[in-house]
């Protein structure tokens, strides 16, 4: 650490905040011009990126979410197909697997030796997380035909995740930083966007990759509706969060346009339990911010008006169809079935990990009318304790039940330490809401890990808000330090 600041400290008449931009531009036109000169294209991008990067991620650990959140969704495998294999390059294994869980590492060895201001503290919710882990592990190891491909698969989708969680915890952003994690869902959001509204307008103009459900779903880029959706409304409800502190009329106007625009890519979807969710956070907003709701309705109306005449009303008959069509709600209720009598079948270890299509089609029956029909799993919850168990389902759902708990129990005393406290409390378990309402419809732990990592960016928010905002007075969090350089 003493060896790269210490050059920071010698770059006189640069600013404190250029410092790192200046050895950032260095070390990227060195390694730039080192392996562009040895024709190695690819690794030309990711070496360029990484090395520099990692000079600012030890210094700001804060940017390693931010990066995470600004690249996660553009290279991450996803649409349930498993991010273990021959498709995982080099910019898959620096931004997904490695990135958040060694800064991770870094910040807890910063917080052990004394050497940072971190205030975090191990609860209930760490130990049934950590519970949570070690019922997996065994589940993997004893359940599973294949533990080390299935260990490398469980780490992708969930132990990155929770490890999100954590090093948003152990950080404890401030409000500042959470301005920063603001614009980038406010980029993520007109991304998604556009590449969901031009999957549709006008698919030709972009990548293969982008259009796997093109005419049926609408996925932008992470490849899968659940994903998509989900990341518009953390999006929106950033900027929900953010509309309660500022005061100026051009900044709440860009704010509201930003949740409008995510609720009408969360409507071109034509997911259902995206509607679903969508409609629970919009009751939500009527019940605790009423003038918001009322006005993003408005916004709402009048753009997606717009979009529906730019398509010719394709996207609204789209729409109808897919309000009618029943063949994939019965599905889902016959698989969903089929799951419930795997749990009753296994309740204490389930199937094993990623077993559920392996076994699920042998057990589906007639349900009522609906005969017994193909179909992979639709519901989070169900598929979750069918192959972990019903015990790893109840540790995995503690956190939120804990936190909920927490925020109802501390409601007073936390939201009256700052005005972003009571805004932003009520964003995320919006947000949350959302999410599980989709689950509800999707498997979404076997769909990405980017999906997955926003339900704990969600909660580790929270426990933040409610961390800061519940001890005492005199603790203030004076902000992230680094070890200054060892002097003779």
């Amino acid at each position: 650490m003493a060896v790269i600041q210490q050059p920071l400290g010698r770059l006189r008449g640069v600013p404190a905040v250029g410092r790192p931009l200046v050895v950032i531009g260095i070390v990227l036109a060195v390694a730039v011009g080192w392996l562009a000169s040895q024709g190695h294209d690819r690794t030309t991008f990711v070496v360029a990126v990484a090395l520099p990067l990692l000079i600012l991620l030890v210094r700001y650990p804060w940017t390693a979410v931010l990066v995470y959140v600004a690249l996660e969704p553009l290279f991450a495998v996803g649409g349930g197909t498993a991010s273990v294999g021959p498709a995982s390059g080099p910019e898959t294994w620096l931004i997904e697997r490695l990135l958040v869980p060694v800064l991770l590492l870094v910040a807890l060895g910063y917080r052990m030796l004394g050497l940072s201001r971190s205030y975090f503290r191990l609860s209930l919710t760490d130990v049934a997380i950590a519970g949570f882990l070690v019922l997996a592990f065994a589940n993997v190891q004893l359940m599973t035909a294949n533990p080390v491909r299935e260990m490398a698969n469980f780490y992708d989708k969930l132990v990155i995740p929770i490890a999100l969680y954590w090093l948003i915890r152990v950080i404890e952003p401030r409000e500042r930083e959470l301005e920063w994690l603001l614009w980038m869902f406010i980029g993520l959001v007109l991304l998604q966007f556009a590449v969901g509204a031009l999957s549709w307008l006008a698919p030709s103009v972009l990548p293969a990759d982008w259009l796997g459900r093109a005419g049926e779903r609408t996925v932008g880029t992470v490849r899968g509706p659940g994903p998509y959706t989900t990341t518009l409304m953390v999006g929106a409800m950033m900027a929900v969060a953010f509309l309660g502190v500022r005061r100026g009329e051009l900044s709440r106007l860009g704010l509201f346009a930003v949740v409008a625009i995510a609720f009408i890519g969360i409507a071109i979807s034509f997911s259902r339990g995206s509607w679903v969710g969508a409609a629970v956070v919009l009751l939500g907003l009527f019940a605790f911010q009423r003038g918001v709701a009322t006005r993003l309705t408005g916004i709402f109306l009048v753009l997606f008006a717009v979009l529906v005449i730019a398509s010719g009303g394709a996207i609204a008959s789209f729409a109808a169809t897919r309000f009618a069509d029943a063949d994939t709600a019965e599905s889902r209720l016959v698989t969903n079935n089929a799951a419930i009598r795997m749990i009753g079948l296994k309740p204490a270890l389930g199937f094993g990990y990623d077993n559920f299509e392996l076994f699920d089609e042998s057990l589906k029956v007639r349900v009522g009318n609906m005969p017994a029909q193909e179909g992979s799993a639709h519901h989070t919850f169900l598929a979750l304790a069918a192959e972990n168990g019903v015990p790893a389902l109840v540790l995995y759902l503690f956190p939120v039940a804990w936190l909920l708990w927490l925020t109802l129990r501390r409601w007073r005393q936390v939201t009256s330490r700052n005005p972003l406290h009571a805004p932003l409390l009520i964003a995320m378990w919006l947000a949350l809401a959302h999410q599980f309402m989709v689950m509800n419809f999707m498997d979404m732990l076997h769909s990405s890990t980017w999906g997955t990592s926003l339900w704990w960016l969600c909660l580790g928010l929270i426990h933040v808000v409610l961390t800061r905002g519940s001890r005492p007075e005199e603790v203030v969090r004076v902000g992230w330090t680094v070890p200054a350089p060892l002097r003779p």
